[in-house]
């Protein structure tokens, strides 16, 4: 196999110089979208299993649909695409390539190793991106990707309440456990071990993985308090990390030890770009220890902003707070519009906010009132200017409503710098923080200076009440305060709820949100205090229609991936392989070539420019290699590699050009290196093997299956029917053609009952797409007639080509649980067209959709 070569990115247009992002991101999310669509050309064979598995595979955790969000793929494929394919590890290359028209950007003094800045909106969920990337830095390492794979990998938190939280998902590699991030076929490599701040050395693996909080990294300096920055952002984020670092040699002695490069990632990355702090320095002195240096510095953040606003240089993947809030990753920020309520000319803190404090507490008794049946209990969340107005409205709060906020049910924090709570105190509330969503917590309210500083993951926060002015010019202010309050609530429990979190405040308060939709590009939702109230629609089953329940029988997989297939390979005909027959001839293209250029790093003065011709293959074995590697990685098989080579050497000289040839003759040789036999016979074995992969299974009834009326209950922000025939409350439908359908199944007469299949209730078929990766097919709709007859039915809008393997899967399993269960099931697509001009009147009409008839479903029938 030709040694892997850097992939030139497509060729790129040129940018405005006011960019809404950082620098190289437009340029970058181009050529990352035509890589993905392009089929991750370039990429490994490990990287490409690994990405194939992660965003091309359906996952099911706990039983409902788990993938991972659009924004952590890009954020991925970015980092591969720049580190593997283009190879544009300086942020040199990475501005000359990606920003070349763009003047007076910040440069790094300190340019030896890759540096890439991932901007993520807070709770979109860079965590998990981290894990990725690690996953794939180590299994490229052990599987001989190249040397300059790291195995190692050093997280760095900014503080205790963030690796407390990121110990949570790294210790004991459990995130490693629960997600799916290492792939069946490369679990045999999987060597890692785990170690947290104080954790000792165990015995030797492969990898290892370690956690540290950037404290740990040098000691302590009192002076930094002096700092220039602003007291705002020192207060909301944290004091600057010291000037001067102190090593703990221990540590660097035992990531060095390891050898091998060294992959560290900085998470809450505020302060990564000032490159005199400690934190910097010590990373600096890790690419010096550590054997093989940093093979890249990922730097993680919601804003990864200088004092004056500009985004970092190094920022390769942006994605913004407005797209999360479209996307629904976080709750929908909804600003009280305070018609009549004023402040009151008070120095003290509670009376001059007191009609603000009666409106926060009015809108969160609603929130409590709407959240009580779905068993969550919501946080108000109240802003004061100083520590003793803190105090102030805090004790005014437990003493006006001691039922709701007295004693240990509201929570106060101070954080500012001057430090009126001793540590341990502080400690002490922190960890309550942390706690207020559990469902033991008896906090109801937390009331601070400032919002909860980086780390503080309370997802509960439903009401903002802000009361102090924002007068800082950091553009990092409005998205850190806010964002705080913005984690779902109902994390990977439904869709089709948009949860929100409503924000009330004083005018400079509401005028500092206001910067937020500036800077953000956004309109926020209103609602009028004491007018506009709360409704939260809850989807649950009604005890009333219980007669209305169905039962969906569970069944054993219908289909399997298959983890070695080397009986089938070893079985396979090459001489009826379907190919057209390849022509005795070489490519006729001249010998590819690249250019090397040198700079002075200096003057960056060119001294060096050579043309050099990459040498062509000398044995057939090398082209047969190269091609059976391909072959395993399109099926997704690697370990067939030794199974298929004999086979694919069968193939070239025997079937490929219609008759026996010598496949290590010269002029054969340039034939099978040619692109045309390549794609030939990529694509001959490909299509013979895919079907063989995933096997076909016979099911068997585990058990009568769950009743729909053990459902949880669950929001719902979509369309909704009130239908006596369904045990639902009401019918939480995607859209209004859903709607209308399920009003039509209310009214025919010939439909005992029915539901809408909530995701929530976690029932899914396993199918297999167009390229043979194993997904979940999550039907729409279950019916039982007044003959007894159960239907599972799909609405469909669009036709895609994953439409007819999800029909077949879908039929397959109701004649599966017709024979083990004795119930006559059934399966039925509804076009919406075709649907609007039937005009049916009851189910029976629908049959018409079976008889092929009907263009959507001639292909499919």
């Amino acid at each position: 196999m030709p040694r892997r070569r850097p992939t030139p990115p497509p060729q790129l247009g040129l940018l405005e110089a006011n960019v809404p992002t950082a620098p190289c991101v437009p340029a970058i999310r181009e050529a990352v979208k035509a890589w993905r669509a392009g089929g991750y050309k370039g990429a490994t064979e490990t990287t490409s299993i690994l990405l194939n598995y992660w965003f091309l595979t359906g996952h099911r955790l706990q039983g409902r649909k788990f993938e991972y969000y659009e924004a952590q793929r890009e954020a991925v494929e970015t980092l591969i695409y720049l580190w593997e394919v283009t190879q544009a590890r300086r942020q040199k290359s990475l501005l000359e390539t990606f920003a070349p028209n763009i003047p007076n950007l910040r440069l790094l003094q300190c340019d030896d190793f890759a540096r890439y800045c991932v901007k993520m909106a807070t709770g979109s969920g860079k965590t998990k991106v981290m894990a990725l990337a690690f996953a794939w830095q180590y299994f490229n390492a052990v599987t001989g990707g190249g040397e300059d794979y790291a195995t190692t990998a050093l997280i760095i938190a900014p503080n205790v309440i963030v690796f407390e939280r990121l110990r949570t998902d790294f210790g004991g590699g459990r995130l490693f456990k629960v997600d799916p991030i290492i792939p069946p076929e490369l679990k045999i490599y999987w060597d890692v071990e785990f170690y947290m701040r104080g954790d000792p050395e165990r015995a030797r693996s492969l990898g290892a993985l370690y956690l540290t909080n950037v404290d740990q990294l040098h000691a302590d300096n009192d002076d930094e308090d002096e700092s220039d920055e602003p007291e705002e952002i020192a207060a909301l984020l944290g004091p600057r990390p010291p000037a001067a670092p102190n090593a703990i040699e221990d540590f660097d002695k035992r990531l060095a030890k390891r050898g091998g490069p060294l992959l560290v990632m900085n998470d809450e990355a505020h302060h990564t770009h000032d490159e005199e702090s400690a934190w910097s320095q010590v990373i600096r002195r890790l690419h010096e220890s550590a054997r093989g240096g940093l093979t890249a510095q990922l730097d993680f953040t919601a804003t990864p902003r200088h004092q004056k606003g500009s985004l970092f240089s190094w920022t390769v993947s942006d994605y913004p707070l407005k797209q999360a809030i479209i996307d629904g990753i976080v709750k929908r920020p909804v600003k009280g519009i305070t018609t009549g309520i004023r402040e009151i000319a008070s120095s003290v803190a509670s009376t001059k906010y007191k009609a603000y404090l009666t409106a926060g507490v009015n809108r969160w008794r609603e929130y409590r009132e709407g959240l009580a049946s779905l068993g969550k209990k919501p946080i108000l969340f109240v802003m004061m200017n100083d520590t003793s107005e803190a105090d102030d409205v805090a004790d005014y709060l437990q003493k006006t409503y001691p039922s709701e906020f007295g004693g240990d049910k509201l929570l106060t924090i101070h954080t500012n710098r001057s430090g009126e709570i001793a540590k341990g105190d502080l400690d002490k509330a922190r960890q309550a923080a942390r706690d207020v969503d559990i469902a033991a917590s008896p906090v109801n309210a937390i009331v601070s200076v400032l919002m909860l500083r980086e780390g503080w993951d309370v997802q509960n926060v439903t009401v903002i009440v802000g009361l102090r002015p924002y007068t800082s010019k950091a553009n990092i202010l409005p998205e850190q305060t806010i964002g705080r309050g913005l984690r779902l609530m109902f994390r990977n429990t439904t869709i089709g709820y948009t949860e929100r979190v409503d924000v009330i405040g004083n005018k400079k308060f509401i005028e500092f949100v206001e910067d937020l939709e500036r800077q953000e590009g956004l309109e926020l939702e209103t609602f009028q205090v004491g007018k506009d109230k709360l409704e939260i629609v809850t989807i649950q089953p009604d005890p009333a229609k219980m007669d209305k329940d169905i039962t969906l029988p569970k069944l054993s997989p219908l289909l399997a991936r298959k983890k070695n297939i080397t009986a089938e390979i070893e079985a396979l005909d090459v001489s009826k392989l379907p190919v057209s027959n390849l022509l005795r001839k070489a490519d006729g293209r001249p010998a590819e070539k690249f250019t090397y250029e040198g700079y002075d790093l200096i003057t960056l003065e060119k001294l060096v420019e050579r043309e050099y011709a990459l040498p062509e293959v000398q044995t057939a074995q090398e082209v047969i290699s190269y091609y059976a590697k391909r072959i395993a990685q399109e099926v997704k098989l690697p370990s067939q590699f030794a199974a298929l080579a004999p086979k694919v050497r069968e193939f070239l000289a025997t079937r490929a050009f219609g008759e026996t040839v010598d496949i290590e003759t010269p002029a054969m040789l340039k034939a099978i290196s040619a692109n045309t036999a390549h794609f030939v016979t990529v694509k001959a074995f490909v299509t013979a093997l895919q079907p063989l992969v995933v096997e076909s299974l016979t099911p068997t009834l585990i058990d009568a299956g769950t009743p729909l009326s053990q459902t949880d209950p669950f929001p719902w922000s979509r369309p909704t029917y009130a239908a006596p025939k369904c045990v639902y409350n009401l019918v939480p439908c995607a859209n209004e053609f859903e709607r209308d359908f399920a009003k039509f199944l209310q009214d025919a007469p010939d439909v005992a009952k029915f539901a809408k299949l909530p995701d929530s209730f976690g029932f899914a078929i396993e199918y297999t797409d167009s390229v043979g990766n194993l997904r979940y097919y999550y039907p729409d709709f279950v019916a039982v007639l007044t003959g007894g007859d159960h239907y599972l039915v799909e609405t469909k809008g669009q036709e895609t080509t994953e439409v007819a393997h999800k029909d077949r899967a879908a039929r397959h399993w109701a004649e599966s649980a017709a024979g083990l269960t004795g119930a006559r099931w059934r399966y039925l697509k509804v076009p919406q067209n075709d649907y609007k001009q039937l005009q049916p009147a009851e189910f029976s009409d629908l049959f018409v959709f079976q008889s092929g008839l009907f263009a959507t479903d001639t292909a499919i029938l």
